[in-house]
């Protein structure tokens, strides 16, 4: 499969690497090359913070050329980020608000999903770390804690009928927002109508590129997963089932 496009577009966990888990010096590797060739984004649920801890320590230089063209989409696309060769930092050069009103509300429902004794979400109630991360713009819930490791994780919801029962539930309490699932005990919340497809056409849209410009490459591309609404909305899109496949396929865009 060659690749015919301006931009190639990654989501972050189960996609370059593993939940939470910082990103090898292969895939970064492979990415440096790669975003001399193309416009390379990353798109995740995850926020800035967290694509500092797990994706930015591992890129070598941030004045190789290639930095030029990496774009940093958190939160699900709701904010972008591009690197100011000048001040010689990341910037933040837009994001979509979510309104105070609604996370209250999403917290105060999250709360009651929590303990609720009636559905029986199953969720520990000795969490490692917080449940709901507030990330602005986007509100993440992580069934066993935002510290959970990575073994555990993998065995809670490995069938994700664990919190597509939390998601339904969710909707139906805050009709105000959007649920999709992502990582492996994660869902990440935003307002009704904006999703990674939402994201990634806003900043096709400043950047003057169309959507045709554009291949995305993900893990969670599955009715109700938090890349499934980029293939919805008409977009390239390639599946793969973790960070080995995707880097099988970037040796081979960049062989041709």
């Amino acid at each position: 499969m060659s690749l015919d496009k301006k931009i190639a577009v990654f989501d972050l966990d189960g996609t370059l690497t593993e939940s939470k888990q910082l990103i090898s010096s292969e895939m970064v590797t492979l990415l440096v090359q790669l975003a001399e060739r193309v416009i390379v984004g990353i798109i995740s649920g995850a926020s800035f913070n967290q694509f500092n801890k797990q994706f930015l320590p591992a890129w070598p230089a941030e004045d190789l050329p290639g930095t030029r063209n990496l774009v940093l989409l958190p939160t699900s696309g709701s904010q972008c980020y591009g690197y100011d060769q000048a001040n010689g930092q990341w910037q933040l050069l837009d994001e979509i608000p979510f309104s105070a009103e609604t996370k209250i509300k999403v917290m105060t429902a999250l709360s009651e999903i929590i303990v609720d004794p009636v559905f029986g979400f199953d969720i520990p109630l000795a969490q490692l770390g917080d449940y709901a991360e507030d990330r602005r713009t986007q509100i993440t819930f992580s069934a066993l804690g935002q510290n959970a490791p990575i073994a555990i994780k993998r065995v809670w919801d490995p069938d994700q009928k664990k919190r597509f029962k939390i998601k339904a539930r969710l909707e139906t309490l805050v009709p105000e927002v959007e649920v999709n699932l992502g990582g492996t005990t994660s869902l990440d919340i935003l307002p009704k109508g904006f999703n990674k497809a939402m994201g990634l056409g806003c900043w096709l849209k400043r950047q003057n590129f169309l959507p045709e410009d554009l291949v995305f490459v993900g893990d969670a591309v599955y009715p109700g997963g938090n890349d499934y609404s980029v293939l919805a909305a008409g977009m390239e899109t390639i599946k793969v089932a973790g960070p080995v496949e995707t880097a099988q396929l970037i040796k081979q865009w960049l062989s041709d």
